[in-house]
């Protein structure tokens, strides 16, 4: 009887700590998707450099791209309270978002950068591009 009470209990503990674990692992992950406001200016500039030596953008090309990415961060950051909020409607207009921010990339640069753009987004790299494909 002792033993089944102890199982028990050690599931029960086991459960409860893996349940806290997958919350805070979430809340962690939502924190850090979720681009506020006040630091996706310097998040748009630091994503835009790294797509300019990325992807040899011109001259004409740099603002568009910089002013994509930066509309992009802010619609993130109006969005960011449903990541924990209300997680189906946070992750249905991410990926609208996420479409419209890779369709204006697609208008703005030529086949082979958007190509390029696209394997960025696959690549197993965690920097400063991931954070538009997260």
């Amino acid at each position: 009887m002792k033993k089944t009470i102890l199982t028990l209990a050690i599931a029960l503990g086991a459960t409860t700590a893996f349940a806290q674990t997958s919350l805070a692992t979430k809340l962690s992950q939502a924190t850090k998707t979720a681009t506020t406001a006040s630091n996706y200016a310097s998040q748009a500039s630091t994503i835009s450099t790294a797509l300019n030596s990325a992807l040899s953008l011109t001259n004409t090309q740099k603002p568009k791209v910089a002013t994509i990415v930066t509309d992009y961060l802010k619609s993130k950051a109006n969005i960011s309270s449903l990541a924990t909020t209300n997680t189906s409607a946070y992750t249905s207009k991410l990926s609208g978002l996420n479409s419209g921010m890779l369709s204006k990339m697609k208008s703005a640069l030529t086949a082979v950068q958007y190509a390029k753009l696209l394997g960025l987004k696959t690549s197993p790299t965690v920097d400063a591009v991931s954070a538009l494909f997260i």
